[in-house]
């Protein structure tokens, strides 16, 4: 199923940000540097975090088929180059 979700989750010493992507289909932790799991000291932290990262996510590159939309323009591009006319026919 194409779910996303966000959420937070307390840990020892704080929270985590947990993110739910529809292609991974399990939660998994904000990352912070070096790769290891973020600890926010407070719920709204960790929340503004799911937030500002889901956001990111979705004005990112979106995919169709694992492939980036990037990918698609640049093969049209190839058919359809810049800057040449394409004569069309209005019947």
């Amino acid at each position: 199923m194409n779910h996303f979700a966000g959420f937070t989750t307390p840990v020892l010493g704080g929270h985590h940000a947990m993110l739910r992507f529809a292609e991974d289909g399990r939660a998994e932790p904000v990352l912070g540097p070096g790769g290891e799991p973020k600890i926010f000291p407070t719920e709204l932290e960790a929340s503004k975090a799911v937030t500002e990262s889901l956001l990111r996510y979705f004005n990112g590159h979106m995919r169709r088929d694992g492939e980036t939309i990037t990918s698609a323009r640049d093969a049209a591009e190839r058919i359809f180059r810049k800057g040449r006319m394409i004569p069309v026919e209005h019947r």
